[in-house]
């Protein structure tokens, strides 16, 4: 019976133990993407968004922004 019971705790703390990290790494994502669209003016994040398709989240901003930053930093809005 004891076994059970050690089992159930340490499995209990596996599923705590791996929430607490996605939580973490969800966190860090919407962070970062906060950051990043603070700083992008409006039209930028217009123009990206009508570029990559009406249907575009806020992360898909972010992402494509990112991946072409020197090309969409350097086009006048």
């Amino acid at each position: 019976m004891t076994n059970m019971n050690k089992l159930s705790k340490h499995i209990i703390i596996a599923i705590i133990t791996i929430t607490t990290i996605a939580g973490c790494i969800y966190a860090g994502n919407v962070e970062r993407n906060d950051a990043v669209l603070s700083g992008m003016s409006m039209e930028k994040y217009q123009y990206i968004h009508d570029r990559i398709g009406g249907r575009a989240s806020s992360s898909d901003v972010v992402k494509e922004y990112l991946r072409n930053q020197g090309f969409y930093d350097s086009k006048d809005y």
